[in-house]
């Protein structure tokens, strides 16, 4: 079985993807995007995450060509920024009012901070491991001022029906549901608020128009429901093993968990390696 010699871009979605839950990485995916890169293909992050999130080193060190982060609203190619599409101020300034009064906790995630509702999430294990992870970068979102460089924002919500979360931000943003459980199976309901006209999708256009990259080279290697418009947009989709069924249902092929070499697997399958 021969090796695809034309030059691709491949894109990878973060957690569950390349990352399990406590940040471990199989040793074979590292492996996988380093001979990817070294037989002379673009290797890119393609992730929800903010660049303010995308910092550990055990990440990173894996090799890189560019990074599109904040569902397409951030894109950077060889450490330089080539897109930082943010939130106006005024804008955020009446959703922080507007998202407590109907017990919408949120996350405002910037380029460089990442501001929590702290009255809503104290204790949360997830958010404090960005408080742990990030620092003096992750401050309480009762401190945000117009220096702050929003780029999308995450939402979590107890009892609101998921039509009343759209309705309340639907027309001014973009909106994905994610239907999350927590480990006692209870429904953990999360949404990602953004720009409109901004996802993963329109990122990897963005990037491969920027590279002239042939649209017939795209790969993208995703997990969950923000992956679904970047895998049917690339040429070929691949979900992961773990991957939900809506996410495997618009995928082009299904190669095997995260934890059981499914990077590599995918890479192989797709002849990139």
């Amino acid at each position: 079985m021969g090796t695809n010699t034309e030059k691709s871009i491949v894109f990878f979605d973060i957690d569950g993807t390349i990352w399990d839950y406590k940040q471990k990485i199989p040793t074979s995916t590292i492996d996988g995007i380093r001979k990817l890169r070294e037989n002379g293909h673009y290797a890119f992050l393609c992730t929800g995450r903010t660049k303010s999130t995308i910092r550990a080193k055990e990440l990173l060190d894996i090799g890189f060509d560019g990074i599109v982060a904040g569902c397409g609203t951030y894109i950077e190619f060889q450490n330089e920024i080539l897109l930082n599409e943010h939130l106006a101020w005024s804008e955020i300034e009446k959703l922080i009012p507007a998202m407590k009064e109907k017990g919408i906790g949120a996350f405002l995630e910037g380029d460089k901070k990442l501001y929590i509702d702290w009255d809503y999430y104290t204790g949360s294990p997830y958010a404090e491991s960005f408080r742990e992870e990030l620092g003096p970068d992750c401050i309480s979102i009762m401190d945000a001022n117009e220096a702050a460089t929003i780029n999308k924002i995450s939402v979590e919500y107890l009892t609101l029906p998921h039509d009343e979360v759209i309705a309340a931000f639907g027309d001014k943003y973009d909106v994905i549901i994610h239907d999350f459980k927590n480990p006692d199976g209870t429904p953990l309901n999360v949404a990602e608020i953004m720009p409109k006209g901004y996802s993963k999708a329109t990122g990897i256009a963005w990037i491969c128009d920027h590279l002239d990259i042939d649209k017939k080279n795209t790969y993208a290697f995703g997990d969950s429901a923000n992956d679904i418009e970047m895998l049917k947009y690339a040429a070929h989709g691949i979900a992961m093993g773990n991957a939900s069924d809506i996410t495997k249902e618009n995928a082009d092929y299904v190669t095997t968990d995260m934890m059981q070499d499914g990077i590599w697997n995918g890479l192989k399958k797709m002849k990139l390696i």
